[in-house]
């Protein structure tokens, strides 16, 4: 049993090992890394936005986009709470495009 486990963690190992190799000569690693520092980096700026105060309607309404664009699982997803804050924010815009002379 000891050899079959062995036998198993050794062909895992060289599995891998291909996997490795051939992710980094394709270019799949360094997506991999750009695609979670961008994530990161994405995360950080919503921090920054959300512990921001908005001065204008504009910038609640920019803070709301922001949201949506990063919260939805797809666009124009019908799960609670995306429709009912694409509605908040279209009645925010609709209301600041009014106070425009």
């Amino acid at each position: 049993m000891a050899a079959l486990r062995e036998r198993a963690e050794a062909d895992f190992a060289a599995h891998q090992a291909r996997w490795d190799a051939a992710a980094e000569e394709t270019g799949y690693t360094a997506a991999l890394r750009a695609e979670r520092e961008a994530g990161d980096r994405a995360e950080d700026l919503l921090e920054v936005i959300s512990s921001t105060p908005a001065t204008t309607l504009a910038g609640i309404a920019g803070k709301l986009d922001a949201v949506l664009r990063e919260g939805e699982a797809w666009e124009e997803c019908s799960e609670f709470p995306w429709p009912q804050i694409r509605s908040a924010l279209n009645d925010l815009v609709r209301i600041a495009q009014q106070m425009i002379p």
